[in-house]
């Protein structure tokens, strides 16, 4: 439920602007916080902030400090703030962190993401935010005619400003192809990410605004270049173990960590371990072997640890219950509005099945996982990446291009603009890899980590998520992989021979391979229908009258998959991009829930928003492209290199 709002103005505006925002904020998130909200904040003349965070937390890191003439607001907490500051108690420590990383902003890239700090000097009105090294923490911002709002949900920054939110026609149309907000975009117009390693100085007086950024290819690449040496390994396992030491010294009581057969697990259980922090093991018994490599972990370990299996087979025997009716089918209109009402539209599509929280104050249990840890086992490698990565530079981006936008982007519903402006930034970002030194297959993990991992809706969405292997030194062990010692596992083989080494000689679990055809088959898994739910009349309506957003999706196609769906025979795949229809179209009722508490005029409603308009053609260049030396030119690497670049953005005009 942890919310914060900062804001700097370009001259004094009185104390009531920022107590009307306030109000505003507070009328919205009132019925999401409950009871359980508590509000500090310090307004200074031109700057401000403030933080509505859990009036009974279950951290030991205040998300409000305020002493030593320093008001101190975090989301999140620190993980390995201890390598800084020292081992000062969590209660203490913001301000001696906010100082430190004051006089040295590279050091906030020594902590695990997510994290976001900022830290405001009335006496002197100067205001500084600080991202995490990926951006996962989650820090939004709004330009307003005099001055700038920020926050972690995009839609109280509009609440604050008195802004009207409205849909950003350049964000639907990225997840209308992929499923998240590419770029810097998010779901409301105006309202913009900040980058990961980001630092904003806003000094009021002078009215005078500094940002730097940290290049992430720089956070990333170790001086061993494609060598994973010991020094990198020793160092990553340190950090992990850092992260560890001070979970136990942020949370109460023993923190559960979950242990599977699999890779990622293995690694953040054996940080605990090995930092002889005190936890409790838990394995789930869902997927046949894998708990049984589980069991093998703790037996091989020459003490002793508490470990639960829970789920599937080896709960207690209970007497069979009566078998239950099939629950009814949902109504997916209505679940859509409470998950963009609780994500802001943050959350993709893909959770359209899932039963939203009932509110923001529900959820605040310690939950460590192992995101993260696909950075160093090729998350978005083909099949035949190797083969790909022998190709020439042009060929081999050219190549990767092509399969990533195939995975990403549905085969069938997105219209031809939603194609290309997810490859029109996958092309970018590839762009800035190799400007960063990485040539080969780890441009693919350059954009998981730079455009998905710190999209990941679960990490950043709430206190409490606790992610070791995002601890920047894990992806800089990551990025020293060649891609070849990626696909066999090197590092987390690596660390978990350096954490625990009783554990380096026992095989990561594999799924078992295709039953014998004498085995009985399992039934295929049933496609979860957009058509199937109660209200399917009403998603009918939706999918057929005129919308704005009918730009981002062929009309016919959408016509007949959902057809398709009506009739049962539409496949898995075809459903995605209905409901990512779907999960647009009902964003305009979250709007209008949000625009109610807002006081400014709207604009004008427009079916033109989202539509671009056509590109002016200059006739010299038309005849010049028309050359046949010319287009031969164009398809050449020289030529890419330089229309990505300034002087070629400038020459030909916005891209098609």
């Amino acid at each position: 439920m942890e919310t914060l709002v900062a804001y700097a103005f370009d001259g004094f505006v009185g104390a009531e602007r920022a107590a009307a925002g306030v109000r505003r904020v507070e009328a919205h998130y009132g019925q999401l916080w409950g009871e359980s909200a508590r509000r500090d904040g310090c307004d200074a003349a031109t700057v401000g902030v403030h933080t509505w965070s859990r009036r009974d937390p279950d951290c030991f890191w205040p998300a409000w400090r305020d002493d030593d003439n320093l008001c101190v607001a975090s989301l999140h907490a620190p993980l390995g703030y201890e390598s800084i500051i020292g081992e000062l108690a969590p209660q203490r420590a913001p301000t001696a962190l906010a100082r430190a990383v004051i006089a040295a902003p590279a050091r906030m890239l020594d902590l695990a993401p997510p994290f976001v700090l900022t830290a405001l000097d009335p006496a002197e009105e100067r205001l500084e935010l600080f991202t995490d090294s990926i951006g996962v923490g989650r820090l939004f911002q709004l330009r307003v005619a005099d001055g700038w709002v920020w926050s972690n949900r995009p839609a109280a920054a509009c609440l604050f400003a008195d802004v009207p939110a409205e849909a950003a026609a350049r964000g639907w149309r990225f997840a209308a192809g992929c499923g998240w907000f590419m770029d810097d975009t998010t779901p409301y117009n105006r309202v913009l990410a900040v980058p990961g390693a980001t630092h904003i100085v806003m000094e009021g007086r002078r009215a005078r605004r500094t940002v730097t950024r940290t290049d992430a290819t720089s956070i990333w690449s170790g001086p061993t270049g494609d060598e994973l040496s010991p020094r990198v390994v020793e160092e990553t396992a340190d950090a992990l173990r850092g992260v560890a030491r001070s979970v136990a010294r942020l949370w109460p009581g023993t923190p559960t960590v979950d242990l599977s057969g699999g890779r990622d697990s293995r690694v953040v259980a054996a940080a605990f371990l090995s930092a002889g922090v005190d936890l409790r093991l838990n394995s789930y018994d869902a997927v046949p072997g894998e708990v049984q490599v589980a069991e093998q972990l703790v037996a091989a370990l020459p003490y002793e640890v508490e470990h639960v299996v829970s789920g599937g087979t080896r709960q207690p025997a209970v007497p069979a219950a009566p078998a239950k009716p099939a629950a009814p089918a949902p109504e997916l209109v209505e679940r859509i509005k409470r998950w963009h009402r609780y994500g802001e539209g943050l959350r993709s599509a893909s959770y359209l099945f899932h039963a939203p929280p009932r509110d923001l104050a529900g959820v605040s249990h310690l939950a460590i996982g192992g995101a993260g840890g696909e950075i160093a086992h090729g998350h978005f490698y083909p099949g035949d990446v190797l083969t790909l990565d022998a190709r020439p530079l042009e060929s081999k981006v050219r190549g990767f291009a092509d399969k990533l936008q195939a995975r990403l982007v549905p085969a069938a519903g997105p219209a031809d603009q939603v194609r290309e402006a997810v490859s029109g930034q996958i092309e970018q970002v590839f762009r800035e890899a190799i400007q960063g030194g990485f040539e080969d297959a780890k441009m693919l993990d350059y954009f998981y980590v730079v455009e998905r991992l710190r999209r990941w809706g679960t990490v950043g969405e709430r206190t409490g998520v606790v992610s070791p292997l995002l601890v920047p030194a894990f992806v800089r062990g990551a990025f020293a992989l060649t891609p070849p010692q990626r696909m066999e596992n090197a590092l987390h083989c690596a660390l978990v021979r350096e954490l625990v080494p009783q554990w380096a000689d026992i095989p990561f679990f594999k799924p078992v391979p295709a039953a014998a055809p004498t085995t009985p088959k399992r039934a295929p898994a049933r496609v979860k229908r957009v058509a199937d739910a109660a209200d399917r009349d009403a998603i009918g309506a939706l999918l057929t009258q005129s919308h704005p957003l009918a730009d981002d999706f062929d009309a016919e196609t959408m016509g007949t998959l959902w057809a398709a769906s009506v009739q049962g025979s539409s496949t898995a795949a075809e459903e995605v991009a209905l409901r990512q229809f779907l999960w647009r179209a009902v964003f305009e009722e979250h709007l209008t829930e949000v625009n109610q508490h807002i006081t400014a005029p709207a604009p004008a409603p427009t079916t033109q928003t989202m539509t671009v308009p056509p590109a002016r053609v200059n006739p010299f260049r038309q005849r010049l492209r028309r050359q046949a030396v010319v287009r031969k030119l164009a398809r050449g690497q020289v030529w890419r290199l330089f229309r990505g670049s300034r002087f070629g953005r400038s020459w030909g005009g916005r891209r098609r």
